[in-house]
């Protein structure tokens, strides 16, 4: 259930089964595991409890019984494995069926094999078994040939394995591993595929190894969008999640954060400390620094920022600007609209080619509900205006700087809503004798 670039890490492997088109997919769980049965409740998945941790045999066999009716072939994967790719499963599904072998695996050569099983081959290069690292001697724990942790296994022999698995180990666990060894003094051949990218094969048992498929799945997503046609700056410090999708000649600066189900269009600069969340954004905008979009729409056109925040369910028009300081909550802002600097919008309709001045703010909740401000074409909206909704500005309307509007005003119309201004002369000096 940990993030991995903001999706969930289970979703990974599932995503991935899902590609293979198969005929079902088993999750296996632990017992009280609603959160993440409720994750996986639209995926078209099964769920196997495994009752106690005995081991990955174990959890295999606690899916038997969503394999009884099932013939051919079962392809097995771990949950905490997100970096395999369908096109490196797909060649192990290949190979296997061509081959006609009982049981295939995915190896890998790993520079650092640290705790991965390792793959023992006898002279002639045939697989003979896989040893956990725990249970290896040290000649063995320097070969770098490590199991990938997946097994393509024809469903018959599977299920006589798993009953001849045992606990003669250190850990006193049910290996699944050690199919291989049974499937070889049986005199059955097992096929093997030597992934050419180890960092496929990364699991995650801890928040470092997180961290590190994190920093190995961000690289891949961000060289994938180079070869697209997609500049970025500092491919290190660029935060693209994988659900993501961007248009040609993007070029995105050093901090940007791109996250959720984000579209980013043609054509658009995306400068350091961004952050667009569930966004989709047009052809040719502009988000300027340290700006925050969220849940909204930002049309062809448009610039955004600095320090701009778009909260959900906002749209902005084309070639409109949302300036520096400027903070949008669920409002319609028309095209080529202006709102340049420290201004407050919220629950609001604000109409085509509208200039919004400085400090102005719509007063949409009056501590129960939330109320709109709408506001007409080209109208014109003075600095340090509020607006109490719920109210309506007509058309071309000008509202003076330092108005409170609490009632509808008309198109065409000129609104002065502040006290008069008054001057006394002297009237300090006058004070300060007074005081003495």
């Amino acid at each position: 259930m940990h993030p991995l670039l903001g999706r969930q890490m289970i979703l990974y492997p599932v995503e991935l089964a899902k590609s293979l088109k198969p005929e079902k997919i088993i999750i296996v769980i632990s017992p009280g595991s609603d959160e993440l049965k409720e994750l996986l409740l639209e995926e078209q998945v099964e769920f196997a409890v495994q009752e106690n941790p005995a081991g990955t045999a174990d959890a295999v066999k606690s899916a038997l019984p969503h394999l009884n009716v099932i013939r051919g072939s079962v392809l097995i994967l771990y949950g905490d494995d997100p970096l395999l790719t369908a096109k490196t499963i797909r060649r192990l599904v290949r190979i296997h069926q061509k081959s006609g072998s009982r049981l295939s695996l995915l190896t890998a050569e790993c520079p650092e094999p640290c705790a991965y099983g390792r793959i023992i081959r006898d002279k002639k290069g045939d697989i003979i078994s896989i040893v956990e690292y725990v249970d290896a001697t040290t000649e063995q724990r320097d070969i770098k040939e490590v199991n990938a942790g997946a097994y393509c296994v024809e469903i018959g022999f599977l299920k006589e394995a798993l009953s001849m698995v045992n606990t003669q180990n250190r850990q006193r666990e049910f290996y699944l591993t050690d199919m291989v060894e049974i499937a070889v003094k049986k005199g059955l051949r097992v096929q093997t595929y030597t992934t050419a990218d180890y960092t496929e094969t990364l699991g995650v048992n801890s928040r470092e190894e997180l961290s590190r498929a994190s920093r190995a799945l961000q690289e891949r997503i961000n060289r994938e969008w180079m070869k697209k046609g997609v500049s970025i700056e500092i491919p290190e410090q660029v935060f693209i999640g994988p659900d993501v999708k961007i248009g040609l000649d993007t070029e995105l600066e050093s901090g940007a954060r791109l996250l959720g189900k984000t579209r980013i269009g043609k054509n658009c600069r995306i400068q350091s400390g961004a952050r667009i969340v569930d966004s989709i954004i047009g052809d040719d905008v502009r988000i300027l620094q340290g700006s925050i979009i969220e849940q909204s729409r930002i049309r062809s056109g448009a610039v955004i920022g600095p320090y701009a925040r778009i909260r959900p369910g906002s749209i902005v028009g084309r070639n409109a600007k949302i300036g520096n300081f400027v903070e949008l909550k669920k409002t319609v802002f028309g095209e080529k609209s202006s709102a340049s600097h420290l201004t407050y919008l919220g629950d609001a309709i604000i109409g085509r080619r509208v200039n919004v001045g400085a400090g102005t703010i719509t007063c949409n909740y009056d501590g129960e509900k939330k109320h709109q401000t709408i506001i007409g074409d080209e109208a014109f909206i003075g600095s340090d205006s509020q607006f109490v909704a719920p109210v309506k500005i007509g058309k071309r309307a000008y509202i003076a700087s330092g108005s409170t509007i609490t009632h509808n005003v008309p198109a065409d119309a000129l609104v002065i809503a502040r006290s008069r201004q008054v001057i006394k002369p002297g009237w300090v000096k006058r004070r300060r004798i007074n005081r003495h």
